[in-house]
């Protein structure tokens, strides 16, 4: 009787559990899952990164846009820390519509929120207002004249942010775009 109840135990232990191959399978699924989870979780610094490019065009476009049609010239600036916009002293301006005037330092020293661009309301248009990037960015600081005068060639301004790349583009019609992945 004790040899049979013996037995009973060896056999039962040696049923229990699960075998190698059994382990090798689960873990496999669990590591398929895994991976697809992880490749449905959104990069959230690309979204942002193309927002980002996707708003500076917008506000750049209307702004050039709404200089052309009020005859109020307007300056933008560009630089590592986000953009703004400042009005041009006087009714026009001097600079070539292309100038890309070097500004550095102009991200420790921003121009202040009364310096900025006011709607009649003496209120600042959102589009107006200064904006940060998401992450800084590698740019040449830059200042655009926008307005009414004429744009004869193109302009490029190369953008980097960790490992993307992107270039802003003004056109000679004045509008701008931006390219993606693009390297200068």
């Amino acid at each position: 009787m004790m040899h049979q109840r013996k037995s009973e135990r060896v056999t039962r232990s040696a049923q229990s559990g699960f075998t190698l191959v059994e382990m090798l399978v689960a873990i496999s699924i669990l590591a398929i899952l895994i991976a697809v989870a992880v490749l449905t979780i959104p990069n959230h610094d690309d979204r942002y990164w193309r927002d980002n490019l996707d708003q500076l065009v917008s506000s750049l476009n209307m702004a050039q846009e709404e200089s052309a049609l009020s005859g109020t010239p307007m300056l933008a600036q560009i630089d590592a820390v986000g953009w703004r916009f400042v009005p041009v002293a006087g009714a026009a301006s001097n600079a070539p519509a292309n100038a890309m005037i070097n500004i550095r330092g102009l991200g420790a020293n921003p121009p202040s929120t009364q310096q900025s661009v006011l709607g009649e309301s003496g209120l600042i248009p959102d589009v107006y207002r200064p904006q940060a990037w998401y992450k800084p960015i590698i740019i040449e600081p830059v200042q655009l004249s926008l307005g009414g005068e004429a744009i004869t060639t193109a302009l490029q301004i190369p953008l980097a942010q960790e490992k993307r790349k992107a270039l802003l583009i003004r056109a000679s019609n004045g509008r701008f775009t931006w390219v993606n992945g693009v390297a200068q």
